[in-house]
């Protein structure tokens, strides 16, 4: 049985043929860390242009803050969770440190975890009609907002929800600042960031002796650990010469955004 989204939010079902990461729990906690950091900054970098292009264009309300339009929390999801009493999943035991060596998808009680869980303001929708280039980057706006991996309740509203609340920060405060939004010091900015917070949630789990919850945020500091940096800025720049790359405006001007 599938757990419904909370009310008001956008709902679109994953596609039946959609992958199902059930591999060990901490094994694919450092890949969803990893993921959540990229989904961050194509957000990020796609509000800066597309806002960037409203501006330019001019019209009611302009010039718009950078983070005008941000909701800072999901509006929009793909994917369903799961509760089941079936015999074939199991429970998760926030004491038992082995917790992290179980299949990711076995948890009788799952949540769709979104990787950026940030969303869009009612209303944008409407200025991005504007020119093909807003209204694409409305809809990858929306596939960013929206994308979930399925997790355990526990971690979704334990260290998943640390980096929720980081995200809400970072992208405020990325978005409103001088500086370019994508660079190798922002990169290590948002690693500083979430390994203190998970760092911190991890501290007070061990001393409340739920090893099962500190194993998993172990995971996520692992992945922060792991050539973070290099791997996320490999990743995250061709997107954004390619979204330079599809605008008339913004063609040949990626510099505008990355370093």
């Amino acid at each position: 049985m599938s757990s419904k989204p909370p009310a008001g939010r956008r709902h679109t079902e994953a596609s039946p043929t959609a992958l199902v990461k059930a591999g060990s729990l901490g094994h694919e906690l450092k890949g969803h860390a990893f993921e959540r950091a990229a989904h961050f900054f194509y957000f990020v970098v796609t509000m800066k242009m597309v806002v960037y292009e409203l501006n330019r264009l001019g019209g009611p309300g302009t010039p718009y803050r950078f983070s005008a339009w941000v909701s800072i929390k999901a509006t929009d999801q793909i994917g369903s969770g799961l509760r089941s009493d079936d015999a074939v999943y199991s429970s998760f035991v926030k004491t038992d440190p082995a917790v992290v060596d179980q299949q990711t998808s076995r948890f009788a009680e799952g949540d769709a975890a979104h990787f950026c869980n940030l969303g869009l303001k009612t209303g944008f929708d409407a200025v991005c009609r504007a020119t093909p280039f807003t209204r694409d980057g409305y809809e990858r706006l929306k596939v960013y907002a929206g994308n979930t991996m399925l997790l355990p309740q526990q971690v979704n509203i334990g260290p998943d929800r640390k980096i929720d609340v980081m995200h809400g920060e970072l992208a405020l405060s990325m978005l409103d600042s001088e500086a370019l939004i994508f660079s190798r010091d922002r990169v290590q900015e948002y690693r500083k960031a979430a390994a203190a917070a998970i760092g911190a949630y991890q501290k007070a789990k061990t001393q409340a002796r739920q090893f099962g919850l500190a194993a998993c945020a172990d995971a996520y500091l692992q992945a922060y650990a792991a050539d973070f940096d290099g791997r996320l800025y490999r990743q995250v720049y061709p997107e954004i010469i390619g979204l330079c790359e599809a605008s008339p405006f913004l063609k040949g001007q990626a510099q505008l955004f990355y370093r």
